[in-house]
């Protein structure tokens, strides 16, 4: 703690100043009394020494001119910039900012640490050095957990060393260890973090020890230790860079040499595929950033494993899949593909923007892991790889641009595109789509007509595995499309006052908005037999369809706090359908499946008529079998912290249409819960089962109390492949990151 002892103590001639300079400090004190030499003064009885919000009290004070030196005795407090100390004797020498405190307490405000001590010395600016003291972060007399050491120093924003550190609970020491580092700032820092432990019904006894670098101000990394007792030694590290406001990037690598290969997969039976390497390893990672210019935006996607059960069997901890979603979610706002996901996304891209036109280039590799040599599959090695990779893709945008000062408006996009693959066609692909517009705006409505043509121009490197009605004689193709849609809309709405209030909180109207709208699109039919086939823009569907929907708004307004009108939306029912002309006049295949051109009715909803309770539903209900299709729904109820409770239904019937065939059911539930008890205590319920399998797919339960300066978690989880008993211990200033 720093001691900001710069003062004046003017108190040769007169014990009271009553006129006192900016920035020095003011006296008082029953009485005083000045040496004969006038080398000293000393000041008895309430001793306080003031300046702006800091302070010093003593019962007794002596202060030397010449030397600076001050010495206090007798229930002796101090605030000093947001910290505060206790003694019964201390000396200081102010010219230098040193001194010492006996049977004294320090509190450093930031980070929020206790020091006690028999001798606690300050020897040079931000440094201490203490013996026979008690360190800790708890509140109270008697703190929950703390440190007693017989010798140790520390430094400011830097570390508390201890020698012979007792960790006691409760004032009773439970462990030992003759030598000790503790952080002691809010800054980023080096040193062991807490280490997790896990019981796994296949990973056996986990321990994972972390150990945190900090490298630079921009950048860190973490390594991992993470000892399994059934797989062995997982070694991991965890890189972090922040080199300017417009950067950021977040690396992570796993390796562990397994203990365990074939015939201990408990996946085989879902995937056809069996595990034989025992080299195991997940690079994954993601870069926000510029190159050159801050105008040229980069954006790096990395996800690479060494086979399909890798992310199955390590879903949770740091290490985990998890662990690593979260992360960055929360850092970049992309995700990672699932974990069940066989096909693992890599990707840079560039982009340049202007005012009305777009530039992007992208080079993508696709990992699939089901070709590869870990399967057992000779269907599916590696040369037998049809997945496409795009090396690379340039993109060009106009966005939507005035023509003049006409109601027209001209939009496009073209993408070229070179494909690769191990197994299937091969080349390059041109396509080219503009797009003219008429945006009519009148009071009543909105009429939004757009025609489009596309090209497609196709150079053919490698036929291979192709249909045979494919001609493979000319490696060049060409394909002409138009498109047009229209959509028309309009708002009508009411306002229905409540009451007359300035009550904050008080509902004092509601408008009710409906907003109708109708849309079709069109596109002919092409025979696209005679095209390669690298993604869905090589099989234009042909489309003749026209939707209409009608959506209610509710919004209600309130006094805010602060006298201003405050709107939140309510509540909003959305009901849609579509007719499917092509399906209407569609002449095959009728003796199995007669026409049914009117889309599933859906029905979508989301309320919050009160803070506490919250309904989103999608409902899709097809009107010639008379019974819902589909359904997404999610219903939660929550008491501001206090608890929750959500229930979730994702159902799909079984369907055997024309344009959807041979549908299979499907019925997933999720439950979930938590609540705060109180006192520190809370629980934590997650229940996921799939209701037309009969089988579950998680059970969690977990229990946590939070403390003023520690926190512990207890956990139990069952999923269809392993079971978990979790326990964690996060103590304040030596817990995790990222907790």
């Amino acid at each position: 703690m720093p001691i900001y002892f710069a003062i004046l103590f003017c108190l040769l001639a007169h014990p009271l100043l009553a006129q006192t300079p900016p920035g020095t400090w003011r006296m008082t004190a029953d009485r005083t009394v000045a040496s004969h030499d006038r080398q000293y003064v000393e000041a008895f009885g309430s001793v306080q020494v003031e300046r702006g919000d800091d302070f010093i009290k003593a019962e007794y004070a002596r202060y030397y001119q010449a030397s600076r030196w001050v010495y206090l005795r007798g229930n002796i407090e101090a605030k000093l910039s947001g910290d505060y100390l206790r003694a019964e004797e201390a000396e200081f020498d102010l010219a230098t900012n040193r001194g010492w405190l006996k049977n004294g307490t320090v509190f450093l405000a930031s980070p929020h640490m206790y020091f006690s001590g028999e001798l606690l010395k300050r020897t040079a600016k931000d440094a201490y050095e203490f013996r026979e003291a008690t360190v800790t972060v708890c509140d109270g007399d008697r703190p929950a957990w703390s440190i007693a050491t017989s010798q140790g120093a520390i430094t400011l924003d830097g570390y508390a060393q201890l020698w012979n550190p007792r960790i006691q609970i409760l004032g009773q020491p439970v462990a030992y260890a003759p030598y000790a580092i503790i952080p002691v700032k809010t800054k980023r820092q080096s040193g062991f973090l807490l280490p997790e432990t896990s019981l796994s019904k296949q990973l056996g006894l986990v321990i994972n020890q972390p150990y945190y670098q900090v490298l630079d101000e921009e950048s860190d990394v973490t390594l991992y230790a993470n000892l399994m007792t059934e797989k062995g030694l997982m070694l991991g590290a965890e890189y972090r860079l922040t080199p300017d406001i417009y950067s950021k990037g977040l690396l992570r690598v796993d390796y562990l040499y397994d203990n365990q290969i074939e015939g201990t997969s408990p996946y085989r039976d879902n995937d056809g595929m069996e595990r034989v390497n025992r080299h195991r390893y997940w690079l994954r990672g993601k870069y926000d950033g510029y190159l050159g210019d801050p105008d040229l935006g980069l954006k790096i996607d990395l996800d690479w494993l060494s086979d399909q059960d890798y992310l199955r069997d390590f879903g949770h901890g740091y290490s985990g899949f998890r662990k690593s979603r979260k992360a960055f979610l929360e850092a970049f706002g992309r995700d990672i593909a699932d974990r069940d996901d066989k096909k693992r996304v890599n990707r840079l891209l560039l982009s340049r923007n202007w005012a009305h036109f777009g530039l992007f280039g992208l080079v993508e590799f696709i990992q699939n892991l089901e070709y590869g040599s870990n399967n057992d599959n000779p269907g599916m090695t590696k040369d037998r790889n049809p997945t496409l990779q795009r090396l690379p893709q340039l993109d060009a945008y106009l966005y939507q641009t005035e023509l003049g000062d006409t109601p027209f408006t001209l939009e496009g996009e073209a993408q070229l595109v070179s494909f690769w693959r191990e197994y299937g066609t091969t080349g390059t692909r041109l396509d080219l789509h503009p797009t003219v517009g008429l945006a009519l705006h009148e009071e009543w409505f909105s009429f939004l007509p757009k025609l489009g043509v596309r090209g497609t121009f196709y150079d053919i490197d490698r036929f291979e595995n192709e249909p045979l009605e494919v001609d493979t004689r000319s490696n060049t193709r060409f394909r002409g499309l138009w498109d047009f849609s229209s959509s028309l809309s309009t708002e009508l709405f009411r306002v229905f006052p409540l009451a007359a209030t300035s009550e904050p909180g008080r509902w004092q109207a509601i408008r009710h908005a409906v907003q109708p709208r109708l849309s079709y699109h069109y596109i002919p039919y092409r025979d696209h037999e005679s095209l390669p086939f690298f993604d869905r823009t090589d099989r234009v569907n042909a489309t003749n369809a026209l939707r209409y929907s009608i959506t209610n708004v509710f919004t209600r307004k309130t006094q805010g706090e602060n006298g201003a009108p405050d709107f939140a939306e309510i509540a909003r029912i959305k009901l849609e359908q579509g007719v499917e002309i092509r399906e209407a006049r569609r002449t095959e295949d009728l003796d199995r499946y007669p026409r049914r051109p009117w889309t599933d009715l859906l029905l979508e909803a989301s309320t919050s008529l009160t803070p506490w309770l919250t309904l989103t539903d999608r409902t899709w209900f097809s009107p010639y079998a008379a019974k819902v299709t589909e359904h997404e729904h999610v219903l939660v109820a929550a008491w501001p912290s206090r608890g929750y409770v959500l229930f979730g239904l994702d159902f799909l019937a079984p369907m055997d249409e024309f344009l959807r065939q041979e549908q299979e059911r499907q019925n997933i539930a999720h439950l979930g819960a938590g609540w705060n008890f109180g006192g520190g205590w809370s629980t934590a319920l997650t229940y996921r089962t799939d209701w037309e399998a009969g089988a579950d797919l998680e059970k969690t339960v977990a229990v946590r109390y939070r403390h003023q300066c520690f926190d512990i978690e207890s956990s139990w989880s069952r999923t269809d492949t392993d079971t978990r008993l979790e326990f964690r211990l996060f103590l304040d200033q030596l817990g995790g990151i990222e907790r």
